[in-house]
């Protein structure tokens, strides 16, 4: 065994002793213990990774060994910043397994908090050794290497969205659990960092041409993110005080996933000849996706012509503000379509449609939640607008899945030996990845007595449309940088558009609300824009280079 995977495992194990070990021996002063028996729990799930390298060691797995520990490294920078909380002010913790307050008294951190911390510093260490044992990666790459990319990226999103919910719900005044969005500041940090962190890793671990690598990665990347979702579901089950919320579970599912891709990205070797998917030509999948991004786009802007609702007299009719928002995503479908359908054009603008169809559901959502709150209330009939949206939505996401099929046509007959992870693009992405995310999870307008819908709180019919955008831009701009440059920088400026047209909310809406003021989610969306723009560039100096 090389001498850096020891280093590293001997690392691992430590930082995972000191993770459990922390909440044993108390981590505040006066005392408080955790609400449950936790601590076997938490050395339990901090010892996986390391256990999962140990059973690879003895079949002889070094590569899969090694690539264990990765997953955890990546994680441990947002669980570092989370359980630094109990450092700033243990009472906002919230944090069950770990401590339970039961005063108003002051507490200071005591050694086991520092042990914890340790804990996660141990871990990127490990993490980093592990990496130096096995050496570069190699820079090849083939269409199976991006379908599993897709897929990893797909099973993120739950993840993504989970370790941004709260973790569970309580009856506690001393437990006061929230959303990340309005949680303290290193919470929120902790928070982001980890849903930056999973599609990040899981990008890097899957986009390996060493299949070993690939499945040990994902494997660690799993233990790493059950290590986070599993104690709050633990609390919520044993806990008579404490109840169940969705985001951890929805990050549990997203561990499964992770392991369930594991198994095929192991087993499958490069030079092995599976059985070929026989798809219709490129040209025809082409022309198929713009001629529903038109009657998309057409649909769309019909839908913001034509009246939404019907109200009974006397009644103010709530659509037309919503309305407008169906205005840019239909004219982007319709401009994107006929993109398509020209030859010169249809491969550079082919990225552009999976990433920009979700405008449709983006602005229809909205719109269909001002009809079906005037229906409900009001005993109003939804008029042929409100048809015209829904029926868009269904149209754009054909058009996208056309569109992703042809992309995936074009790599099976493209030499995708250039492909690799492209730092000069990475960093920027994901800059405009955190920017893009807070766009959507902030609001845009805010108004006296207004409640904007959002993802993380408020959550409506129209939050739907910003979860679906949301997970658009966090997947472009994590799949750029291993895409070919002109298919990159084609990804990113689709983000950008997605994220432009959240930016226009304000002007085009801000107008039904007395009072109204930019949003904070407004600043964050147009530094996103200008972020995706300058990634898309530096996507294309990459090829001239």
């Amino acid at each position: 065994m090389p001498t850096l995977l020891r280093a590293a495992m001997v690392v691992s194990v430590v930082g995972a002793v000191l993770t459990g070990l922390g909440p044993l021996i108390g981590l505040v002063a006066p005392s408080a213990s955790a609400a449950f028996l936790s601590w076997p729990l938490l050395l339990v799930l901090a010892l996986l990774p390391a256990g999962l390298a140990a059973v690879f060691i003895r079949r002889g797995r070094l590569v899969t060994a090694a690539a264990v520990l990765i997953g955890p490294a990546a994680l441990a920078p947002g669980r570092l910043a989370l359980d630094a909380q109990v450092l700033a002010d243990p009472a906002l913790a919230a944090r069950p397994e770990l401590l339970k307050l039961a005063s108003l008294d002051v507490f200071s951190p005591s050694i086991g908090a520092w042990l914890l911390l340790t804990g996660h510093v141990a871990a990127i260490a490990a993490g980093f050794l592990a990496v130096r044992s096995v050496g570069p990666g190699g820079e090849e790459s083939d269409g199976q290497h991006q379908r599993l990319l897709t897929l990893v990226f797909c099973v993120s999103v739950p993840a993504v969205v989970g370790v941004m919910m709260a973790p569970f719900s309580s009856e506690d005044p001393y437990l006061l659990p929230k959303h990340a969005l309005d949680a303290p500041v290193a919470v929120l940090i902790g928070s982001v960092l980890i849903a930056v962190g999973v599609p990040a890793a899981a990008g890097y671990l899957a986009g390996s041409v060493d299949q070993d690598f690939t499945r040990g990665g994902l494997l660690g990347l799993a233990a790493a993110l059950t290590g986070v979702v599993v104690p709050p579901l633990i609390a919520a089950a044993v806990l008579a005080e404490v109840s169940f919320s969705w985001g951890p579970m929805l990050g549990l599912i997203a561990a499964f996933a992770l392991v369930a891709l594991a198994m095929p990205g192991g087993r499958t070797r490069s030079g092995e000849v599976g059985e070929d998917l026989h798809l219709p030509a490129l040209n025809r999948l082409i022309t198929t996706s713009a001629v529903l991004a038109l009657v998309a786009g057409a649909l769309t802007v019909l839908a913001a012509l034509a009246p939404q609702v019907e109200m009974p007299f006397g009644l103010r009719d709530p659509s037309p503000y919503p309305a407008r928002m169906l205005w840019p995503a239909g004219i982007v479908l319709l401009l994107v379509g006929a993109g398509l359908l020209a030859p010169r054009l249809a491969l550079r603008v082919r990225p552009l449609l999976p990433v920009v169809w979700v405008l449709v559901p983006l602005a229809a959502t909205s719109v269909l939640d001002a009809v079906f709150t005037a229906v409900q209330a009001a005993g109003a009939d939804a008029e042929i607008g409100a048809w015209s949206a829904g029926v868009a939505v269904l149209f754009a996401v054909a058009a996208a899945i056309v569109a992703a099929v042809a992309g995936a046509v074009e790599r099976d007959e493209v030499d995708l030996t250039e492909i690799a992870m492209r730092r000069p693009v990475l960093i920027p992405a994901l800059v405009s990845l955190v920017l893009g995310a807070a766009a959507f999870s902030l609001p845009v307008v805010t108004a006296p007595d207004y409640a904007a819908p959002g993802v993380f709180a408020e959550f409506g019919t129209t939050s739907w449309g910003l979860l679906i955008a949301l997970a658009a831009v966090v997947a472009a701009a994590v799949l750029a940088p291993m895409c070919r440059p002109p298919r990159a920088a084609a990804l990113l400026c689709g983000a950008a558009v997605v994220v432009a047209v959240r930016v226009l909310e304000y002007p085009l809406t801000a107008e039904r609300l007395p009072g109204s003021e930019p949003g904070t989610g407004l600043w964050f969306g147009i530094a996103g824009v200008l972020a995706l723009l300058v990634s898309a560039v530096a996507a294309i100096r990459t090829k001239a280079s």
